[in-house]
């Protein structure tokens, strides 16, 4: 994770691993931003979409998806219903343990461990 002039950048899988974990505690949450997508255009949106006090979830049983798990991120929102998007179209994050500061996610690869 570093600090840049315009927020703190976070790996990706770092920060998917904060949701999980932050999840578990009964005050823990996150907030996520993302580019829905579309599969009817077959395309991302350009308007992100914000949801606040989100919790990490499994995938459920009577799940089905078209594409590999792996590629989605699964959460329940703030009125706890279920929600999904694909992961590397997650922008932002922000979580209950740092006071909710916002997290650039970085899909790239290239965190430098300090």
């Amino acid at each position: 994770m570093k600090d840049q002039a315009q927020g703190i950048e976070m790996d990706g899988m770092h920060a998917l691993q904060w949701a999980r974990e932050l999840s578990k505690l009964p005050d823990g949450d996150f907030t996520v931003m993302f580019y829905p997508y579309s599969r009817k255009r077959d395309r991302a949106g350009t308007t992100l979409t914000v949801k606040e006090h989100c919790k990490w979830r499994t995938q459920w049983p009577n799940e089905k998806y078209d594409v590999a798990p792996d590629n989605l991120f699964l959460f329940l929102d703030g009125n706890g219903d279920p929600k999904m998007c694909y992961r590397v179209l997650i922008r932002f994050m922000a979580f209950s343990q740092d006071g909710y500061k916002l997290h650039k996610i970085n899909w790239l690869g290239n965190e430098r461990s300090d």
